[in-house]
């Protein structure tokens, strides 16, 4: 995001349109900036703020008036708190203004905010004019060029983020970034064992030696949202660096991929694909450059050529399954007195599969002794295997309204604008902020760069398991999402309708 005062400065419109051309591989809007890419008609304050929240990067321009701005001081501090939660890098440039007249309120940028602090609250008195990081002063052509090679754009990280060395190592030695040969890696195993994780570290790791990138997440979803031309799009303009280039239909989309990635050395990562026949679609009779890396993950190794390489993930061993669990249920504290067993208790009851120690460890952040020796209990009753069984003792410790909107979540709004399952929510008298974070804390759901509703599909298969029960009948369900559900449906309110026409006839007659 390139922030900065609505009236503008040829810094910032230099800087916007070099980034633009430079070509971010990882979001599908890559620069915000205020004054032109923020939805008209909507409270502007709300969608500055949604705007610093999905940005992976924040360049706020800071200029002789930037402190006479309550609004650019409130980003300013929101986008601090993101840096500081490891959510986003800060890229600060002073233009125009001398670094001790930040520091210490002098000159035009002091006087600026003097006159017009008494308006201001106090939140931003106390910190907006402080939260500046400078960078050296220098020409503005230089600048730009500088801040453009700086940038990583790398992709985001789990805050909780425990990392397993061993794992890394292992993928690590087979991707080989040394090796000249093209290396197609999958990465295996069940839902919730950390496959996407692992990639994205990878990722990281290796996109610095790539000048053409792609990282496309969640496959499977997307696909079954958008189809896999919204897919064969994503990769082939994260590769031409080109995001106005539109796939029409996938035949003419993996030709458009074969010719764009021929003899040339790509990263590409793709996550959670669930068909051979996507594959094939997405990087199928592709001739890649030597020195390419292609990695893949999936559930299902079937779908992976002889030839490529296949990782297959295992549970986190117990030393690493405590560390996460903690860093969920306690966070940077240390654990109470009285639970300093009941972690590796509850670690070895629910295993080493981090999306349940992630769903538990949040669910039991702050609850006293006795909620955490209730639910060791109820862990021990579930078999070890049985994901949804323990992953269910964080819905059931929902409100009402709360597990509504988790159930709608899971059955029709995965990868839908938040705005839209709102607006429901809303006219059925809920409180979907409040709900939402609940959720989110309870790390049930959460919302992505584009301000998409997203649930990891553990909790997705859960969540339809509980609106659609296998024992009843479709119509006697609370949700239905699927075709042949809807076809069933809507046989038995025709059937329905019918006989009620019928006993009408019958009874006049």
């Amino acid at each position: 995001m390139v922030s900065e005062p609505l009236e503008g400065f040829d810094t910032s419109q230099h800087l916007y349109h070099r980034l633009k051309k430079a070509g971010l591989t990882f979001h599908p809007k890559p620069v915000f900036k205020d004054d032109k890419d923020l939805p008209f008609g909507e409270k502007i304050g709300e969608n500055l703020i949604s705007a610093i929240k999905r940005s992976k990067v924040s360049i706020p321009i800071i200029s002789e008036n930037y402190a006479a701005s309550e609004w650019c001081l409130r980003e300013l501090i929101h986008i601090m708190k993101c840096k500081e939660r490891g959510e986003q890098n800060v890229f600060p440039v002073l233009y125009k203004v001398k670094p001790s007249e930040v520091r210490e309120l002098k000159g035009d940028f002091g006087r600026a905010f003097k006159s017009h602090k008494d308006k201001f609250d106090e939140e931003v008195k106390q910190q907006g004019p402080f939260l500046c990081v400078v960078l050296f002063d220098r020409r503005e052509a230089e600048l730009i060029k500088e801040l453009v090679r700086q940038h990583d754009f790398l992709l985001p990280l789990p805050g909780n983020l425990v990392e397993n060395d061993h794992r890394v190592a292992e993928v690590m030695k087979w991707v080989d970034a040394n090796a000249s040969e093209t290396r197609i890696i999958g990465i295996c195993g069940i839902g919730g064992i950390g496959k996407t994780t692992l990639a994205k570290i990878i990722y990281n790791k290796l996109a610095k030696e790539f000048e053409l990138c792609s990282c496309i997440m969640d496959i499977r979803g997307t696909i079954h949202c958008r189809g896999i031309e919204h897919i064969q799009n994503l990769l082939s303009s994260d590769i031409t660096r080109n995001h106005g280039s539109i796939v029409f239909d996938s035949v003419t989309g993996i030709r458009k991929i074969q010719f764009i990635c021929g003899k040339k050395k790509v990263l590409i990562v793709l996550d959670d694909v669930d068909c051979r026949y996507h594959l094939d679609k997405l990087i199928g009779g592709c001739d890649f450059g030597l020195g390419s890396r292609i990695i893949i993950t999936c559930r299902d190794k079937a779908l992976l050529k002889s030839e490529y390489i296949c990782c297959e993930l295992k549970e986190m061993d117990g030393t690493n399954s405590v560390r996460l669990f903690s860093s969920y249920a306690f966070e940077l504290e240390q654990p109470r007195m009285e639970l300093a067993t009941l972690p590796k208790d509850i670690v070895a009851t629910i295993g080493g599969l981090p999306l349940a120690l992630k769903i538990i460890g949040s669910f039991l952040k702050g609850k006293h002794q006795s909620i955490w020796i209730e639910t060791h209990e109820k862990l021990r009753k579930v078999p070890h295997m049985d994901v949804q069984q323990k992953l269910r003792i964080s819905y059931d410790s929902l409100g009402y309204e709360e597990q509504q909107m988790f159930l709608d979540i899971a059955c029709f709004f995965i990868g839908i604008d938040k705005r839209f399952a709102t607006y429901l929510w809303e006219d059925l008298q809920y409180c979907p902020d409040s709900g939402l974070e609940t959720m989110i804390g309870l790390s049930l759901m959460k919302i992505d760069d584009n301000n998409e509703l997203r649930m990891h599909d553990q909790l997705r298969d859960l969540g339809r398991a509980i609106a659609r029960p296998a024992n009843k009948k479709p119509w006697k369900c609370s949700r239905l999402w699927d075709e042949k559900a809807v076809i069933v449906q809507r046989s038995k309110v025709t059937i329905i309708s019918l006989t009620g026409v019928n006993m009408f006839l019958a009874f006049s007659w």
